[in-house]
């Protein structure tokens, strides 16, 4: 008896049923379709014709074919399944920009991971407004990619994981993402324009006194010095001069900069309430605010100066002319103009930090010739003193000598006066003319020795108030640099204050 119509859609049914339960229990959230094989298919129809009988399974291999398909695109996979004569082919549909099988499974598994992050979020809630996803979260998944042309491009690779992120969290504009010491930390906006407008209460309704005492209640006294240890890494990351341009970077800063005070303050918080820690996060980002811009002045003249071409061009757009942007909106670009109202372009900018890199390496090299000259200097001291105490030792053993031998003489000729000796004075006189003789010897070697040791010790006097002269030149020659530096550096520092004031023009 043929099957009914209604009952042949109910195990079309069924099987549709059963072979989803199968697929979601079997196969990883990021397996990849195109790796569906012969195998796999095998494995499914032995399962369904246990359940369903052979049959009825092979008639709905179109069923089954639509279920894989709808499988993977529930894991937002495109694939195409084509089952003929038994044998089954799975090919994935590429996302758009991908174009090899390697890049397009890295998406997939990445987008995976995501998800799951995006389901735990609130496990990693650090405090209000911001996520911290621990060591090992970005490792795997820069490892997605290992496989992939982007292994050799951090960069790249940097913000693929960013824009994903970005994407799978629903991140608008000024949500910032952080990849910071190996941690992934999210920071959603809060609009801080809710404070209020009167100067004594600005931070959320608290006063300045209020949050003074807070501050001091609840962070070390170098908590200004762990933040700005903080932000060169925040600055590479999340307002890299290489990748970013000058308005992006006007409409961003302040959210980056807030994420970097909410992560760095995240440590001393816990005890206080959602209002306390926004408020003091404005209230710690006014009192570094100044040395934070002052910091991304420095990074981006330190990449202009190793020629990254990204941030020369961001570092010509502070000309005065006027941009006009899409829709015809106006937009007066600004001077780098410095506290005596001198006007820097990027040619004088660069001529002055030219020269200070100059004037740094030169220092660095007259310091190493100073110290140099010191040691010198000291083994000329020591030189000198050894030679006096030689030539000492020297002069008292040739006194003493000459004692001896004054002695020995004066016996000699005592022996000489006698007119008839004794057998006795005549052996002693003979003893006394031997005595004499070695002494003499000895002090002819001894004189010699000192006239050498005196030799010696004019040559070390020389070379003492050589070195000496040397060492006077060498740090008179380092004081006239470092006077010329100071008035370099005073220079350098000037424009990176005027340039911090026009990064953020208004």
């Amino acid at each position: 008896m043929l099957p009914t119509v209604e009952s042949d859609a109910s195990i079309s049914d069924e099987i549709n049923k059963f072979t989803r339960k199968y697929l979601l229990n079997k196969l990883d959230e990021d397996f990849y379709a195109s790796d569906f094989s012969q195998k796999h298919y095998e494995a499914l129809l032995n399962e369904l014709f246990s359940v369903f009988g052979k049959d009825k399974t092979l008639t709905r291999t179109k069923t089954i074919g639509t279920c894989i398909a709808n499988h993977f695109k529930y894991y937002s996979q495109e694939c195409e399944v084509e089952i003929k004569e038994g044998k089954i082919k799975v090919s994935n549909r590429f996302q758009e920009g991908v174009n090899s099988a390697d890049m397009d499974k890295a998406f997939i598994s990445l987008n995976v991971s995501l998800q799951k992050l995006v389901e735990e979020k609130d496990d990693y809630t650090l405090q209000e407004n911001l996520l911290c996803f621990p060591e090992g979260t970005l490792q795997s998944l820069y490892e997605k990619f290992s496989k992939t042309l982007l292994v050799d491009d951090p960069v790249g690779l940097r913000n693929t994981i960013r824009s994903a992120v970005q994407n799978s969290f629903s991140l608008h504009a000024r949500d910032i993402v952080l990849f910071l010491r190996q941690k992934l930390y999210i920071r959603y906006f809060f609009d801080m324009k809710k404070m209020s407008e009167d100067e004594n209460r600005r931070f959320l309704g608290v006063s300045p006194e209020i949050m003074q005492k807070l501050y001091k209640e609840n962070f070390p006294e170098n908590f200004s010095n762990i933040l700005l240890d903080m932000a060169p890494d925040v600055i590479h990351d999340a307002l890299d001069f290489s990748r970013i341009d000058n308005m992006t970077f006007r409409a961003k800063y302040i959210d980056v900069f807030r994420a970097m005070v909410d992560v760095a303050m995240s440590e001393y918080t816990s005890s206080l309430d959602k209002e306390s820690v926004l408020a003091l996060n404005g209230y710690i980002l006014r009192l570094n605010f100044d040395k934070l811009l002052y910091l991304c002045a420095k990074i981006l003249i330190n990449m202009v100066m190793k020629r990254d071409r990204k941030a020369d061009e961001f570092l010509r757009f502070y000309n005065g002319e006027t941009l006009v942007e899409k829709g015809g909106k106006k937009i007066k670009k600004p001077f780098v103009i410095d506290a005596k109202q001198n006007i820097w372009n990027y040619s004088s900018i660069f001529s002055v930090m030219t020269q200070c890199s100059q004037y740094d390496n030169k220092h660095k090299q007259e310091v190493l010739a100073l110290k140099e000259t010191e040691k010198f200097m000291k083994e000329a001291e020591s030189i000198l003193e050894a030679s006096k105490a030689d030539e000492k030792k020297c002069s008292q053993k040739l006194t003493l000598l000459k004692d001896e031998l004054h002695r020995c003489t004066m016996e000699k000729n005592k022996l000489l006066t006698i007119v008839k000796p004794s057998k006795e004075e005549a052996l002693e006189l003979k003893k006394r003319r031997h005595e004499e003789k070695a002494l003499l010897d000895k002090h002819d070697k001894l004189f010699s020795d000192k006239g050498e040791l005196t030799l010696k010790l004019e040559n070390a006097n020389i070379a003492h108030r050589n070195r000496y002269k040397q060492l006077q030149m060498a740090k008179q020659s380092l004081e006239t640099l470092e006077k010329k530096g100071e008035e370099l550096h005073r220079q350098q520092d000037n424009i990176l204050a005027a340039l911090a004031k026009a990064l953020i023009f208004r």
